[in-house]
C-alpha cells in the first residue's frame, strides 16, 4: 500500500506464453522416451507471471504483450481475469502466433524449458505510452525488446521504478535495455550472456556459469550501462547486487520448506520486488521481501499458481518485516 492507504499500481510489458508443464521423476540426459507423472496446461510468460505474483502480494496490475491472432489469446485473458490482472494490453497481431513452451519438472523442483518465441514478439504495433499512466513501478523483460525498450524510457523520464528481469536473451538486447533500467536483476544464467560468458551474442547456453568475480564484474558493468541498482538471483545461493556508488552486497536465502517446483520463482522475485519498491522499502528490505515471495513459491507445484499472498510473505519474515510494513 502507499502512504496514502491505496494499493500500488504495477504495470507489466513482456512475455505471456501458453505452457505445456510435465511433472517428471527426473530430466533425461539424453534422448529417451519418458513416462510423464502429471501434465498441466497452464498460462506462464516471464512478465505475465510476474504480474501475477504482484497482484497476489495486493497491488492493482496492468499486463501488456503483442500476441498472435490465435486462440491463444482466450486462455491468456481468461488466466489474468482469474488473477485480478488487467490484460487490456494484450494486442493480437494480424497473422501472428502466440508464444509455446513445454516444461519439464523433476522430483526436485528442477525444470527444463523448451520455448518457441511467438512471431508476435518481433513485429509488435506501437506501445501507446497513455497505457503507462499512474504506475508506481514498471515491469519488463527481454523478449519484445521493442516494447521494453520503451516501457523502461517512460519510466525513466517519469521518475517510476522499473525492474527489468535480465534472463538469457541475445546479448545485445540485454545490454541495450540495461541500460535503460533502473533496477537489472539477472538470472544467472542470463547474466552469463550479459558478461559474454557463452561467447559472441547468445540467447541460449552460456558455456558454463559465472564464478563471483564474473558476477560482480557484471554488476559493475550493468551500473556503467545506466542501471541504478544491479542484482544476480542464484537460487540456493541467495543474490547480490550492488547499488551505484556502494559496493557489492549478498544477500543469503531465505527457505520456506521443501522445495517442490521452481517454475515461476524468478518471476515471482521479480512482481514481488516490483511491488516492494513501488511502497517504498528500501534496498535491502526489497530483496528480502522478493526473495522470501521466491521461496515460499518453490515450496509448491503449479509455477506461478502457487505464488503467495502477502500475509504468507510477512510472516515468513516475522516479526521484521511485519514492523517495517506497519511503519510505512
Amino acid at each position: 500500500m502507499t502512504a496514502a492507504g491505496r494499493a500500488v499500481r504495477v504495470c507489466g510489458v513482456g512475455h505471456v506464453a501458453l505452457d505445456m508443464v510435465f511433472e517428471l521423476e527426473r530430466i533425461p540426459q539424453e534422448p529417451v522416451k519418458v513416462p510423464a507423472r502429471a501434465l498441466r496446461r497452464v498460462v506462464g510468460g516471464m512478465t505475465a507471471n510476474a504480474c501475477v505474483a504482484a497482484a497476489r502480494l495486493g497491488a492493482a496490475v496492468r499486463f501488456g504483450s503483442p500476441v498472435g491472432d490465435d486462440d491463444a489469446v482466450a486462455s491468456f485473458r481468461a488466466h489474468f481475469a482469474r488473477e485480478g490482472v488487467d490484460a487490456a494490453g494484450l494486442q493480437p497481431v494480424p497473422g501472428a502466433s502466440s508464444s509455446v513452451s513445454a516444461v519439464l519438472v523433476d522430483a526436485r523442483g528442477e525444470r527444463l524449458i523448451v520455448s518457441h518465441y511467438g512471431d508476435a514478439l518481433r513485429r509488435p504495433p506501437p506501445l501507446d505510452p497513455s497505457w503507462l499512466e499512474g504506475a508506481d513501478a514498471v515491469l519488463a523483460d527481454p523478449r519484445c525488446p521493442a516494447w521494453a525498450e520503451a516501457v523502461l524510457e517512460v519510466a525513466r523520464s517519469r521518475g517510476v521504478v522499473s525492474v527489468f528481469d535480465g534472463d538469457t536473451a541475445p546479448r545485445s538486447a540485454l545490454q541495450r535495455l540495461v541500460a535503460r533500467a533502473g533496477w537489472a536483476v539477472f538470472s544467472q544464467p542470463g547474466m552469463a550472456v550479459f558478461v559474454g560468458a557463452g561467447g559472441g551474442d547468445a540467447g541460449a547456453g552460456t558455456g558454463g556459469l559465472p564464478d563471483e568475480a564474473v558476477l560482480d564484474a557484471g554488476l559493475d558493468e550493468a551500473l556503467a550501462r545506466g542501471a541504478e541498482v544491479a542484482v544476480v538471483t542464484l537460487g540456493e545461493r541467495g543474490l547480490r547486487w550492488r547499488r551505484r556508488g556502494q559496493p557489492v552486497r549478498a544477500l543469503a536465502a531465505l527457505s520456506a520448506g521443501t522445495v517442490v517446483d521452481t517454475l515461476g520463482a524468478g518471476d515471482t522475485f521479480h512482481g514481488a520486488l516490483a511491488v516492494a519498491l513501488a511502497e517504498g522499502w528500501g534496498d535491502e528490505p526489497a530483496l528480502r521481501f522478493a526473495a522470501a515471495a521466491a521461496a515460499i513459491k518453490c515450496t509448491r507445484h503449479g509455477g506461478v499458481s502457487g505464488a503467495p499472498g502477502r500475509a504468507e510473505v510477512l510472516a515468513l519474515l516475522s516479526p521484521s518485516a511485519e514492523r517495517a510494513d506497519a511503519s510505512r
